[in-house]
């Protein structure tokens, strides 16, 4: 009996040795998307920045789709505003507020350019006033729409580009860009929202877009 004793011991010590490897593993899984959150944050600020330089210098929008950035403003607004109605700190939602604001500009670009303004180009407007007026209790729901408009607003996009077989004006680097971000989205999900179903549908919707954009920007001209 007294021989099994150190083997007890020896197996305790390998219990608490393997469980500090995977609290270790786990701690620097979670630094590692607290890192990568932010550097989406920070790239976030100036993704669409490519595309907005182009149409302005050739003050043309020629095969933007007015569709893709009305859907694209009223997601992100409804994000902002349920964000900022819960009271959550700017870090929260500084990306969600870049783009929207980039998304508004390209929108506003394409629409001059184009010389058509067409219904849905209003969506943001009463996207923004139902995030505004509705009361507490729907923006939860409200917020799901929002991930829903955000994952298909780049259909109408890549639908024009297949039709006319050209990449419509989007920029390979802000394709890169958000390939690479809704990937990195995919693994900040899984590591600090606990896998959250919502999200990671929203993220591989988004990554499997921007891949297509991608594929068309460096394809065709």
């Amino acid at each position: 009996l007294r021989t099994s004793a150190p083997a007890t011991v020896s197996n305790r010590a390998s219990v608490h040795t393997l469980r500090g490897g995977a609290a270790a593993g786990e701690a620097s899984a979670s630094v590692l998307a607290s890192a990568l959150g932010w550097g989406l944050t920070a790239g976030a600020m100036a993704i669409y920045t490519p595309m907005i330089a182009t149409t302005l210098a050739k003050k043309n929008a020629d095969g933007m789709s007015v569709s893709t950035w009305s859907l694209n403003l009223s997601g992100f607004l409804i994000f902002v505003v349920y964000h900022i109605r819960n009271g959550y700190s700017l870090s929260t939602f500084l990306d969600f507020a870049a783009l929207g604001l980039q998304s508004a500009v390209l929108l506003a670009l394409t629409a001059r350019y184009q010389r058509a303004l067409p219904p849905i180009a209003l969506l943001p407007a009463a996207s923004l006033a139902a995030a505004s007026l509705l009361p507490t209790a729907f923006l939860g729901p409200l917020q799901g729409v929002a991930a829903f408009i955000t994952s298909v607003a780049l259909v109408p996009q890549v639908w024009r580009n297949f039709a006319a077989r050209s990449r419509g004006g989007w920029s390979p680097i802000s394709a890169a860009l958000s390939t690479g971000g809704n990937a990195a989205r995919i693994f900040t999900t899984l590591t600090l929202a606990e896998g959250n179903p919502i999200l990671l549908a929203q993220f591989a919707a988004c990554l499997l877009l921007n891949g297509v954009l991608l594929v068309q920007a460096l394809v065709w001209d």
